[in-house]
């Protein structure tokens, strides 16, 4: 019995010892996590970005509030931009390809997508959200000023709060940044 024992103990031993000298090389899709929002700008810097982007696929006579729309739901994801890492405006999880950078939600790690500018962001979130949530896109277009949109993203899976709850957050951000647009 006490050869076998000791037989177990080499072999963890060996086990152990392999698996500390194995060191993964680092993931080439991993960055930094750098705080890109926090600027006196962030609105109107996004803004602007929403409104390029959107401008060939959205109805003029509704662009300004489409736009408006879903920078308040970016204000509210980031904090106005003060939780914004790597331009990731809308709580973005990476994509198998994505380059992300390493987060966390409620106290459980998140690969996140990380972009490398502004402008690639703004275009790639505003056409995830047009493809992951087309009932909430066609509401967003039919009634921008309307929170509709929004609580279909909770019923969609978007988040986890009561559609309810993130909806009264979301309004009360649209209509400060609306104050500041008029």
């Amino acid at each position: 019995m006490r050869s076998n024992l000791v037989g177990l103990a080499l072999a963890a031993l060996v086990l152990s010892s392999s698996a500390r000298s194995s060191t993964s090389a680092p993931d080439p899709l991993e960055v930094p996590r750098v705080v890109t929002g926090a600027t006196s700008s962030w609105f109107r810097d996004r803004l602007a970005l929403a409104r390029e982007v959107l401008q060939p696929n959205v109805p003029s006579n509704v662009l300004a509030d489409v736009a408006l729309s879903i920078v308040a739901q970016w204000a509210h994801e980031t904090a106005r931009g003060q939780s914004e890492f790597c331009f990731n405006l809308g709580g973005w999880k990476a994509r198998p390809r994505d380059h992300y950078f390493v987060g966390d939600d409620a106290g459980v790690p998140f690969h996140w997508t990380a972009y490398r500018d502004l402008p690639n962001a703004v275009a790639d979130q505003l056409e995830r959200l047009h493809d992951r949530f087309p009932s909430a896109w066609k509401l967003l277009v039919a009634q921008p000023a309307s929170s509709a949109w929004i609580e279909e993203l909770g019923r969609a899976g978007y988040y986890q709060q009561k559609p309810a709850d993130y909806a009264r957050a979301w309004a009360m951000h649209r209509a400060e940044l609306g104050r500041l647009v008029s």
